[in-house]
């Protein structure tokens, strides 16, 4: 709750820098949605602590995936913030350089879970879906951004619809592995 006041109420509003607007959508939607929840819901209902890899790899790999939207969450609206002068990543470096950046993060996120996959001991995961699932959304990925028209506001918003798509689609793939 402090985060989520923070990023929209003066005098702090951390939404106001691109940097701190990263941090905390990334925090939030990355690590305490996933970790926090988890671990806040089996105290309340007084389970013992236990680690758990696949808690510890959703945390990880959605931190990394909330940076990216916490980065193209502006790509919609860059007309919009340059033409009311407001300063964010997309309208510093343009749509091409935060998609292709966007997309190259989110890439390695999906080879680092594959690599997860392959390296952990045996019976933490089930490798059909970990490796599997993972591979096939890393090139729903690749071809979405091939997809892209960085000029055409329509093709960029669909991009970032896409992003969105990969990240629900991450929830339900969890629920397999």
């Amino acid at each position: 709750m402090f985060l989520g006041a923070i990023y929209s109420i003066p005098p702090i509003r951390t939404k106001q820098n691109p940097f701190l607007a990263g941090i905390t959508i990334a925090t939030v939607r990355g690590f305490l949605l996933n970790f926090g929840v988890y671990y806040a819901v089996k105290d309340a209902l007084g389970a013992p602590f236990a680690w758990s890899p696949k808690v510890s790899f959703i945390a990880r790999f959605m931190t990394a995936f909330a940076t990216v939207i916490a980065v193209t969450k502006d790509l919609p609206d860059i007309d919009g913030d340059k033409a009311y002068d407001i300063e964010t990543f997309a309208t510093k470096l343009g749509v091409k350089k935060i998609a292709t950046g966007a997309t190259a993060l989110l890439f390695l996120n999906y080879v680092h879970a594959i690599a997860t996959g392959v390296l952990s001991t045996a019976g933490t995961f089930r490798k059909i879906p970990m490796l599997g699932g993972h591979a096939a959304l890393a090139c729903i990925l690749i071809a979405r951004f091939k997809q892209l028209k960085p000029d055409s506001m329509q093709s960029v918003k669909k991009f970032y619809k896409h992003i969105w798509d990969l990240f629900y689609s991450e929830y339900v793939l969890y629920t397999l592995i």
